[in-house]
């Protein structure tokens, strides 16, 4: 009998012992996703070039506030003296900023400077950010179309899905001829559209259809 009560009172504290190991790597997990969302950075700033590298952020145009963060429009200036346009979705926690999800493009011609007649011979150049849900970025604000328009009679730009819908992108001026553009999309409206660039007077300089599943299926439009 007393054999019996040792070996139940041993098969207790072992069962109790596991329960602890159990509780305590719970907590730890938990700790440490704490501690991840603690690691963010202070600023904005900070939390892109934390992942991009030292001194990546060069001229800040536009913190768009999203929901649990923002993205953030800026230029990057290359080490051969161009730009690229930068586009980077930035996570805010409690404790800080963390970088979500972006890119970003450069091209030889779109860059800030551009005499009058220089930038006539220019339009627009919009660029495709994918949604990022399912994928190991987690959700974000994407799919989004934002790009730079040069021509300085442009002055809407509105990207329509092949349904009709259209949503007019929110322009910035950065010079006289280099502006940023960008609109928010919907992922149920699908890979492919028409980005039409208008002067004040309604008229159009620039028409780019983009298929994004298909990026062989594109066409563009110029009116001068």
């Amino acid at each position: 009998m007393v054999r019996q009560w040792a070996n139940r009172l041993i098969m207790l504290l072992v069962l109790a012992a596991v329960i602890l190991v159990v509780i305590y790597a719970f907590e730890g997990k938990l700790f440490g996703l704490q501690d991840r969302k603690a690691e963010g950075s202070p600023t904005v700033v900070e939390a892109i070039e934390k992942i991009r590298g030292e001194e990546y952020v060069s001229y800040m145009i536009d913190e768009r506030p999203v929901a649990d963060g923002e993205v953030a429009f800026f230029l990057r200036k290359t080490p051969s003296g161009g730009y690229t346009i930068a586009a980077e979705y930035v996570r805010k926690f409690e404790k800080g900023w963390k970088w979500g999800y972006g890119g970003s493009f450069g091209a030889s011609n779109y860059h800030p400077g551009l005499s009058d007649a220089e930038a006539r011979k220019e339009g627009f150049y919009a660029v495709y950010l994918p949604g990022t849900e399912g994928t190991e970025f987690g959700s974000s604000p994407f799919p989004m179309y934002y790009g730079i328009a040069l021509h300085p009679d442009i002055s809407r730009i509105v990207v329509k899905d092949p349904t009709g819908y259209e949503k007019q992108a929110q322009i910035i001026p950065i010079e006289q001829n280099f502006k940023l553009f960008y609109v928010f999309l919907d992922a149920s409206q699908g890979t492919k559209f028409e980005i039409t660039g208008y002067d004040q007077s309604g008229n159009i300089i620039q028409q780019v259809t983009q298929d994004e599943a298909n990026p062989n299926n594109t066409g563009t439009t110029r009116i001068d």
